[in-house]
């Protein structure tokens, strides 16, 4: 009787409701650092971050893992990212090029991932992308708080660190997409059949 109980759809997780939230965050974010509201989108980019860090925890400490969480935590991420240095951008708080290798470095391992598994090589995130979306997910909301104008008159330091964070960020990125790529290569060896 508990394992009918336990028994649920692999969709079914909280890891998953918390990820399907941070999508939804990631329009609204964008509309708010659009709109120059650098303080409630900081609340709602504090919010992304967090829950982030939530679904791997709550998956791994109740066992709560699936396969669609593998596939759609790192979607989420991405996005996330994405939207966020892009927003940054148009507001003119960040240089093109962290969107331009961020963007260039997801779309090599969308197509990668399309031609070698025909979607998702589920695979394991790396120590790395852990560490590059640490970075990004502090340098970026830094940077956010740098152009608020308190903060931005009496603090011009602040925005300074913030890019070392979201530079490393971005170094980061690459060389997790360089693991991953790396990853889907070895991975399609493994499981093509033998000739």
């Amino acid at each position: 009787m508990t394992d009918s109980v336990r028994q649920r759809p692999d969709w079914q997780t909280w890891p998953n409701l918390i990820s399907a939230f941070r999508l939804v965050l990631i329009p609204v974010f964008v509309g708010l650092v659009v709109a120059h509201h650098p303080g409630w989108a900081l609340v709602t980019l504090v919010v992304i971050g967090v829950s982030d860090w939530a679904d791997g925890f709550i998956a791994r400490r109740f066992d709560q893992g699936s396969k669609l969480g593998k596939a759609v935590d790192p979607v989420a991420d991405r996005l996330a990212i994405i939207a966020i240095v892009l927003s940054l951008v148009l507001v003119g708080l960040l240089p093109l090029f962290v969107v331009i290798v961020v963007v260039a470095v997801d779309l090599v391992l969308a197509v990668m991932s399309s031609v070698l598994f025909r979607g998702n090589p589920d695979l394991d995130v790396t120590w790395t992308g852990k560490i590059r979306s640490a970075l990004l997910f502090v340098g970026l909301p830094v940077l956010l708080f740098s152009s608020v104008s308190a903060v931005h008159e009496h603090a011009p330091w602040v925005r300074v660190v913030a890019l070392v964070f979201v530079y490393l960020g971005t170094a980061g990125h690459v060389i997790a997409g360089l693991q991953y790529a790396i990853g889907m290569v070895r991975k399609r060896r493994a499981v093509a059949p033998a000739a």
